[in-house]
């Protein structure tokens, strides 16, 4: 059951991806051949009325769109060759953008299904030897000084620029309105004023609408969260032993939902969406970025790199790519099926 949750994810995402190509290409008048789900032996295929092959193949660890004309000149205006730069560019990078837009679709709808955890200012821990002058656990902080305060970090900027005075705070607790005289300390630490207690947390479903920015920001934050791994394990060697190939990432999906559910399942399958969006714009040959890469070299020349030599980097970068595949695969079955 849980195999087959992971294999579907990664193949929602891979689909996903490859439709991106598939749409962008379409749009700007370029000619795709084939429109393939999975790698290696074919197992089914049909066409299309405007001549795309779609095809479901044996290895679920990728997928392709081949566009006509995509590594040799044709005359045909439908060939990729044939078309501007820019339409070229656009047909490249929307595979990655689509996999930002999936993980962006799903955690706006993580937080509305699901909520997300925030902080609220009400107070849920009090610390010893504290001067908190009557607070309880429990208590929900309305106002300081008078001053409404919407969230937790208008309650502690509040406090911090009060230098020491004391404020006064108002709550309430068990229905009733209290206002409590608290005079801040300065927390060496925090190099700030403070008082002596914890914000507490709360789940907090948010309309759809409400989560846009959540969820733009857990994109930005998981983008750089991964190219900092990827400066880390490129030039410190961190991590390159936690690299995990397909069936690594399958055993990975399953585990952690069979553990943590519905919920969970969806932040895996944002958090890889993100990772291949990233993963595909880096400038390795046989991913969309080196595709990019050479696009760019065409728009700053005027002229494209010989069909030729592109198409064989292309191709020795694609072969690389599969070796690596094949490594990291033998690597996973070692580490989670034979040693356990």
């Amino acid at each position: 059951m849980y195999v087959i949750l992971a294999l579907l994810l990664l193949g929602v995402l891979i689909i996903a991806h490859e439709a991106g190509h598939f749409w962008a290409a379409r749009a700007c008048g370029i000619s795709v051949q084939e429109f393939s789900m999975g790698m290696g032996p074919l197992i089914a295929k049909w066409k299309s009325r405007k001549g795309t092959q779609f095809s479901i193949r044996l290895l679920p660890i990728g997928g392709y769109c081949q566009f006509y004309g995509e590594d040799e000149d044709r005359p045909d205006p439908r060939a990729f060759n044939n078309q501007a730069v820019w339409k070229r560019a656009v047909t490249a990078f929307s595979g990655p953008l689509m996999n930002f837009v999936i993980a962006f679709l799903v955690i706006a709808l993580f937080m509305s299904l699901c909520g997300v955890s925030v902080v609220v200012p009400k107070v849920a821990k009090l610390e010893e030897n504290a001067q908190v002058a009557g607070l309880e656990i429990g208590d929900e902080i309305l106002a300081v000084d008078g001053t409404e305060t919407a969230d937790s970090d208008a309650v502690a900027q509040a406090i911090a620029d009060s230098n020491g005075d004391a404020v006064t705070l108002t709550v309430r607790r068990d229905g009733q309105t209290l206002d409590l005289t608290i005079t801040p300390f300065y927390d060496e630490d925090d190099g700030r004023y403070r008082v002596g207690f914890s914000f507490g947390r709360e789940n907090m479903r948010l309309p759809i609408w409400s989560s846009i920015p959540f969820s733009v920001q857990y994109n930005i934050e998981s983008v750089k969260t991964i190219l900092d791994a990827l400066k880390n394990m490129v030039f410190r060697g961190k991590g390159v032993d936690d690299m995990t190939g397909p069936v690594g990432t399958i055993y990975v999906i399953q585990e952690v939902t069979r553990q943590g559910g519905f919920e969970v399942y969806l932040e895996m399958l944002a958090l890889i969406s993100v990772n291949l969006g990233v993963m595909n714009l880096l400038p390795i040959p046989g991913l969309d970025g080196s595709r990019l890469l050479f696009l760019l070299v065409e728009a700053i020349r005027r002229k494209p790199v010989k069909r030729e030599l592109e198409g064989a980097i292309h191709l020795a970068g694609f072969a690389l790519l599969m070796g690596l595949m094949v490594l990291l695969t033998y690597k996973d079955i070692i580490r989670f099926f034979v040693k356990g």
